[in-house]
């Protein structure tokens, strides 16, 4: 798993959500949104979609969950990776 942050100022997170030596990177991030694009008054939101390497951008466009959780932007992204990973029994931190 590697945190960082994109030119727009989110937090995001890369893992590889296949089994170790595919290809199968993926990216989420939380965004901060305002006005119209807030849709569910939240503020804040977690997108998720696949890339084609790590440091790659989005390949798509993915879906936005709103957040009313009080965790931190970091704290949210790690438990998602968390929870898919357990889910679909692909360890994130075997996937160098």
């Amino acid at each position: 798993m590697r945190f960082g942050t994109d030119g727009k100022g989110q937090t995001f997170i890369e893992w590889n959500r296949g089994k170790p030596d595919t290809n199968g990177w993926a990216r989420a991030w939380i965004s901060h949104r305002e006005g119209d694009k807030d849709w569910a008054a939240t503020g804040r939101y977690l997108n998720a979609t696949r890339i084609d390497a790590p440091g790659g951008g989005p390949s798509g466009t993915g879906l936005d969950f709103p957040i009313d959780s009080p965790l931190t932007d970091h704290d949210i992204l790690r438990a998602y990776v968390i929870s898919v990973s357990a889910i679909t029994g692909h360890s994130p931190d075997s996937a160098g």
